[in-house]
């Protein structure tokens, strides 16, 4: 099952990356995409646990510390090479549910808004783009993942 918002997520990103995440309605798509990864399954008693289609946290670094590291040391080549980076991952996840898929999709979607930005302006963008993971991973985890 993909992610069923993620027409909402291609029309947001660009200016996510543009701009940075500045409303509401954009903060409630990233907590609806954490919710989704975490596959999240509420409790009740209340909270929630993730589900059996969530992403795991080792999947997630594989992600995330490339993101770090190049927050720390930005450059093109290693942005896009971050595109197969996560196919892979995608590919030997054991990802029945499509959540990983989803997750490696809206990043896809986001180093295509930052590559297409103007040169001079895409370590912003990126940095725009590694709040916007990190507040999915955020909401990944208030959600039961694990």
């Amino acid at each position: 099952m993909a992610y069923r918002r993620m027409r909402d997520v291609e029309r947001s990103m660009p200016d996510w990356v543009k701009s940075g995440v500045r409303t509401e309605a954009d903060i409630d798509l990233i907590e609806d995409i954490g919710k989704f990864i975490a596959d999240a399954k509420q409790l009740d008693r209340g909270g929630y646990r993730s589900g059996f289609n969530a992403v795991s946290t080792s999947q997630i670094r594989i992600a995330y510390g490339e993101i770090t590291r190049l927050k720390m040391k930005f450059d093109d080549t290693s942005l896009m090479m971050l595109r197969p980076k996560l196919a892979y991952a995608a590919a030997r996840a054991n990802d029945k549910g499509g959540t990983y898929a989803s997750l490696s999709e809206i990043i896809k979607i986001g180093v295509n808004a930052v590559a297409a930005t103007e040169e001079q302006q895409r370590p912003k963008a990126f940095n725009n783009l590694a709040s916007v993971f990190e507040a999915i991973l955020a909401y990944h985890k208030a959600y039961g993942g694990k």
